[in-house]
């Protein structure tokens, strides 16, 4: 509910400004939002800046996805990260540990938190390769810096949200 409140008081500036192009927070641009920086508290303007600078990088994602462009994938991956953590503040140390771990790995494209925030678990693109050393390298220096367990596992992307017929299942 903070969070939502903060990115609609952006919302409200952007809209003041903009009029009804800006709706939503999803459909400012990052130039919109520098524009208006010095009408919005710190705060709103960085939960501002992460929600647009995210939605551009989800659409470029999915345009290296595509087209097997890793390496550029990887920097969308750490870019998000360093978003979700400095502008929108959903990070924590034991998230940040796993990161910083996995970026500085050999094979390792990009890594991130996923999920809800807060903690909980961060997704890695890695040569397949490499993927078993990079879970023994997680594990122990995860229990270095922590003295806490970390759990590990490979996984293969999904299709994705879809529509599926009631009738099918």
């Amino acid at each position: 509910p903070v969070r939502v409140a903060q990115c609609k008081a952006a919302t409200d500036v952007l809209q003041q400004l903009y009029g009804d192009s800006v709706k939503t927070l999803r459909e400012a641009n990052c130039e919109q939002v520098l524009h208006a920086k010095e009408k919005m508290d710190d705060v709103s303007f960085r939960r501002a800046r992460h929600v647009v600078t995210e939605n551009a990088r989800t659409v470029a994602a999915k345009k290296e996805l595509e087209e097997g462009n890793w390496a550029i994938l990887g920097k969308l991956m750490n870019g998000s990260h360093i978003s979700m953590k400095n502008d929108y503040e959903v990070s924590c140390e034991e998230i940040d540990i796993l990161v910083d771990l996995a970026k500085h790995f050999d094979g390792v494209y990009g890594t991130r938190l996923t999920g809800g925030g807060f903690g909980g678990c961060t997704v890695t693109l890695v040569e397949e390769e490499k993927a078993p050393a990079l879970m023994e390298h997680l594990k122990t220096g995860y229990k270095a810096k922590t003295g806490k367990d970390c759990i590990c596992f490979t996984t293969s992307p999904g299709p994705g949200a879809r529509l599926i017929a009631t009738d099918s299942v």
